[in-house]
């Protein structure tokens, strides 16, 4: 029994000092991003901010690897208003030699965000008492195309478990929904909207972010 104990604290030590800390060929990873402040910086651009988001890479070598990224954020309020958002992106990321539990990446994506948002508009009967409510499609809502490229690090804290952020430069067009009006009688759609625009910016990455190897 004793030399099986010492065998197996034996294995368990060599395991240990061999560990893979960073992500290798055919690995599957997947992060949370967690953006309590809703600052300008987010993983899709400044104008579609997301308060959650979730990432998931693919290692089709132990250098590179395919990405997906998922955003989403929703609110709603006493007034029976509501809003949401939600943006996917897809890129690719090249990582550098890593050291031991650093490990350093670049890389491009691509991604579209939107927004969505409704109010409640109160509608009367003829001698003007208050007799229900309407949904009318807010106005302004912005959705966005975006290209850019990244770069950014994550320390391995324990075998496959790491903690990271990310730094990014890039263009995206934002346009914005025309949305919905009441007139007393029925709900129309809006003739216009306000006009869409062009940035490129560099935005640092406010987030905590979680993430672990499969």
């Amino acid at each position: 029994m004793k030399k099986i104990i010492i065998a197996a604290i034996a294995v368990l030590g060599f395991t240990t000092a061999n560990a893979q800390y960073t992500a290798e060929k055919g690995d599957f990873q997947t992060s949370i991003d967690f953006r309590p402040f809703k600052s300008s910086g987010d993983m899709f651009s400044n104008e579609v901010g997301n308060t959650v988001g979730v990432n998931f890479s693919y290692f089709l070598a132990d250098k590179h690897a395919l990405r997906l990224g998922l955003g989403f954020d929703t609110n709603s309020t006493k007034d029976a208003s509501s809003d949401g958002k939600f943006g996917v992106n897809l890129g690719y990321e090249y990582h550098f030699k890593s050291y031991e539990r650093v490990d350093l990446f670049a890389g491009a994506q691509v991604g579209f965000a939107t927004a969505w948002g409704k109010t409640k508009q109160q509608t009367y009967n003829n001698a003007g008492e208050p007799n229900g409510t309407v949904d009318v499609k807010a106005a302004g809502l912005p959705r966005e195309f975006s290209v850019g490229v990244f770069t950014g690090v994550n320390y391995y804290f324990y075998k496959k478990l790491y903690v990271g952020a990310e730094v990014q430069l890039g263009y995206a067009h934002t346009s914005y929904s025309k949305g919905q009006s009441y007139d007393g009688e029925k709900v129309i759609d809006n003739k216009e909207a306000a006009p869409g625009k062009n940035k490129i910016g560099f935005n640092v990455l406010p987030a905590f972010r979680l993430g672990w190897t499969f």
